[in-house]
Protein backbone atom coordinates (compact mmCIF):
# COMPACT_ATOMS: atom_id res chain seq x y z
CA UNK A 1 0.00 0.00 0.00
CA UNK A 2 1.43 3.35 -0.97
CA UNK A 3 1.88 6.15 1.55
CA UNK A 4 -0.67 8.27 -0.30
CA UNK A 5 -3.28 5.51 -0.26
CA UNK A 6 -2.70 4.87 3.47
CA UNK A 7 -3.05 8.61 4.15
CA UNK A 8 -6.31 8.74 2.18
CA UNK A 9 -7.72 5.79 4.16
CA UNK A 10 -6.64 7.41 7.42
CA UNK A 11 -8.26 10.70 6.42
CA UNK A 12 -11.47 8.91 5.44
CA UNK A 13 -11.49 6.96 8.72
CA UNK A 14 -10.88 10.08 10.77
CA UNK A 15 -13.66 11.88 8.92
CA UNK A 16 -16.06 9.01 9.59
CA UNK A 17 -15.16 8.98 13.28
CA UNK A 18 -15.69 12.73 13.54
CA UNK A 19 -18.93 12.74 11.57
CA UNK A 20 -20.56 10.09 13.73
CA UNK A 21 -19.09 11.00 17.11
CA UNK A 22 -18.54 14.75 17.39
CA UNK A 23 -22.01 15.74 18.59
CA UNK A 24 -22.08 12.77 20.99
CA UNK A 25 -18.62 13.68 22.25
CA UNK A 26 -19.63 17.31 22.78
CA UNK A 27 -22.75 16.22 24.64
CA UNK A 28 -20.81 13.72 26.77
CA UNK A 29 -18.22 16.32 27.76
CA UNK A 30 -20.95 18.83 28.61
CA UNK A 31 -23.11 16.45 30.67
CA UNK A 32 -19.99 15.25 32.54
CA UNK A 33 -19.05 18.83 33.37
CA UNK A 34 -22.61 19.44 34.58
CA UNK A 35 -22.39 16.40 36.86
CA UNK A 36 -19.32 18.03 38.40
CA UNK A 37 -21.14 21.35 38.80
CA UNK A 38 -24.13 19.78 40.54
CA UNK A 39 -21.82 17.71 42.75
CA UNK A 40 -19.95 20.87 43.70
CA UNK A 41 -23.18 22.77 44.42
CA UNK A 42 -25.13 19.98 46.16
CA UNK A 43 -22.48 17.58 47.39
CA UNK A 44 -21.80 14.13 46.00
CA UNK A 45 -24.90 12.29 44.81
CA UNK A 46 -26.42 9.18 46.29
CA UNK A 47 -27.69 6.38 44.05
CA UNK A 48 -31.19 7.84 43.77
CA UNK A 49 -29.82 11.21 42.68
CA UNK A 50 -27.71 9.52 39.99
CA UNK A 51 -30.88 7.91 38.63
CA UNK A 52 -32.68 11.28 38.76
CA UNK A 53 -29.80 12.75 36.75
CA UNK A 54 -30.22 10.08 34.07
CA UNK A 55 -34.00 10.54 34.01
CA UNK A 56 -33.63 14.30 33.45
CA UNK A 57 -31.19 13.83 30.57
CA UNK A 58 -33.22 10.99 29.02
CA UNK A 59 -36.53 12.85 29.15
CA UNK A 60 -34.92 15.75 27.29
CA UNK A 61 -33.97 13.47 24.38
CA UNK A 62 -37.46 11.95 24.34
CA UNK A 63 -39.10 15.39 24.16
CA UNK A 64 -36.84 16.72 21.41
CA UNK A 65 -36.99 13.52 19.33
CA UNK A 66 -40.78 13.38 19.54
CA UNK A 67 -41.11 17.06 18.60
CA UNK A 68 -38.63 17.11 15.72
CA UNK A 69 -40.03 13.96 14.08
CA UNK A 70 -43.69 14.93 14.58
CA UNK A 71 -44.20 12.15 17.09
CA UNK A 72 -41.86 9.76 15.25
CA UNK A 73 -43.74 9.95 11.94
CA UNK A 74 -41.34 12.02 9.77
CA UNK A 75 -37.87 11.06 8.62
CA UNK A 76 -35.28 13.78 8.95
CA UNK A 77 -33.03 14.59 5.96
CA UNK A 78 -29.26 14.43 6.40
CA UNK A 79 -26.75 17.16 5.69
CA UNK A 80 -23.59 16.59 3.60
CA UNK A 81 -20.32 15.79 5.36
CA UNK A 82 -18.92 19.29 4.85
CA UNK A 83 -21.93 20.83 6.59
CA UNK A 84 -21.69 18.42 9.53
CA UNK A 85 -17.97 19.18 9.84
CA UNK A 86 -18.64 22.93 9.97
CA UNK A 87 -21.55 22.55 12.37
CA UNK A 88 -19.58 20.42 14.79
CA UNK A 89 -16.52 22.67 14.50
CA UNK A 90 -18.54 25.43 16.17
CA UNK A 91 -20.04 23.17 18.86
CA UNK A 92 -18.27 25.13 21.58
CA UNK A 93 -21.33 27.40 21.60
CA UNK A 94 -23.85 24.64 22.27
CA UNK A 95 -21.53 23.14 24.87
CA UNK A 96 -21.07 26.43 26.71
CA UNK A 97 -24.74 27.40 26.50
CA UNK A 98 -25.90 23.95 27.63
CA UNK A 99 -23.51 23.94 30.57
CA UNK A 100 -24.45 27.51 31.44
CA UNK A 101 -28.16 26.70 31.43
CA UNK A 102 -27.65 23.55 33.51
CA UNK A 103 -25.43 25.45 35.94
CA UNK A 104 -28.03 28.19 36.34
CA UNK A 105 -30.68 25.60 37.16
CA UNK A 106 -28.33 23.88 39.63
CA UNK A 107 -27.71 27.21 41.37
CA UNK A 108 -31.40 28.10 41.56
CA UNK A 109 -32.89 24.70 42.38
CA UNK A 110 -32.68 22.82 45.64
CA UNK A 111 -30.25 19.91 45.91
CA UNK A 112 -32.74 17.16 45.09
CA UNK A 113 -34.54 18.93 42.25
CA UNK A 114 -31.23 19.98 40.65
CA UNK A 115 -30.33 16.36 39.91
CA UNK A 116 -33.12 15.78 37.35
CA UNK A 117 -33.88 19.38 36.34
CA UNK A 118 -30.35 20.61 35.54
CA UNK A 119 -29.58 17.78 33.05
CA UNK A 120 -33.04 18.23 31.51
CA UNK A 121 -32.39 21.94 30.96
CA UNK A 122 -28.78 21.36 29.84
CA UNK A 123 -29.75 18.67 27.36
CA UNK A 124 -32.58 20.65 25.79
CA UNK A 125 -30.40 23.76 25.62
CA UNK A 126 -27.52 21.80 24.11
CA UNK A 127 -29.71 20.14 21.47
CA UNK A 128 -31.43 23.40 20.50
CA UNK A 129 -28.08 25.16 20.06
CA UNK A 130 -26.51 22.17 18.29
CA UNK A 131 -29.46 22.25 15.88
CA UNK A 132 -28.89 25.95 15.34
CA UNK A 133 -25.18 25.33 14.69
CA UNK A 134 -26.01 22.68 12.09
CA UNK A 135 -28.71 24.88 10.58
CA UNK A 136 -26.26 27.77 10.37
CA UNK A 137 -23.69 25.52 8.72
CA UNK A 138 -26.26 24.16 6.25
CA UNK A 139 -27.48 27.62 5.35
CA UNK A 140 -24.08 29.23 4.87
CA UNK A 141 -22.02 26.36 3.44
CA UNK A 142 -22.31 25.88 -0.33
CA UNK A 143 -22.82 22.13 0.18
CA UNK A 144 -25.86 22.73 2.41
CA UNK A 145 -28.73 20.43 1.60
CA UNK A 146 -31.83 21.55 -0.23
CA UNK A 147 -34.95 22.20 1.83
CA UNK A 148 -37.25 20.96 -0.97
Amino acid sequence: MSGRKAHDHYRRGLGTALRHNQVAYSYSATITALFGVISDESGGPNVAQCFLFIVGAGVAFSIVNAAITHWFSKRLPREPTEVVALGTAISLFSMAAGLGLGTLVAWLAGPWIAWPLAPLAMSIGFMMLAGFEMGFAGYYHEAGGSLD
